[in-house]
């Protein structure tokens, strides 16, 4: 038996008697395959919704682009939003930002030119690529100057208890 078949087995098995951090690893095993290991699609789906409601935050992330994107889901931009608030508040950039977009434009959340703001500023501080451009253009779009403000609604977006995702 192969270095990567004992592995794959460890995960599998940590994963079944529900161990989050193996959850999340084995729906990137059945997203991606590997030499030893079948892609399935669908069951990583499976695994992802496990990891994400134990609040792992890079299955969080990936729910949220799949269900923003439809990918082997429903496309439902409402729990785009969740998991990316999910992975957000667990100081993921990149779902930081991908947040931001969705209040920008009002996909599946209200539209809130703020909360937007404050989401890029957030990804921005992190150095996410973009982040700062987004926060930049947006800012000047809606001559926002209310920095005190801004800095509140950071704060409390941070504070929030987390996201629990159905």
């Amino acid at each position: 038996m192969g270095a990567a078949e004992s592995y794959e087995e460890d995960i599998l098995q940590s994963a079944s008697t529900g161990d989050p951090q193996s959850q999340f690893a084995l729906a990137l095993l059945y997203e991606y395959g590997s030499e030893t290991f079948a892609r399935n699609p669908e069951q990583s789906i499976i695994w992802l919704e496990k990891a994400g409601h134990e609040g792992v935050a890079g299955a969080c992330l990936y729910l949220g682009m799949k269900y923003e994107y439809g990918n082997k889901v429903t496309k439902d931009l409402t729990k785009a939003a969740c998991w990316y608030s999910c992975a957000a508040l667990k100081d993921w950039p990149a779902a930081q930002f991908f947040l931001a977009g969705l209040y920008e434009h009002g996909k599946g959340v209200a539209s809130s030119p703020l909360t937007a703001l404050a989401w890029y500023g957030i990804a921005a501080d992190y150095g996410y690529p973009g982040a700062e451009d987004a926060f930049l253009r947006l800012l000047k779009e809606t001559e926002y100057e209310n920095m005190k403000e801004l800095n509140k609604t950071q704060e409390i977006l941070l504070q929030d208890g987390g996201t629990v995702c159905n």
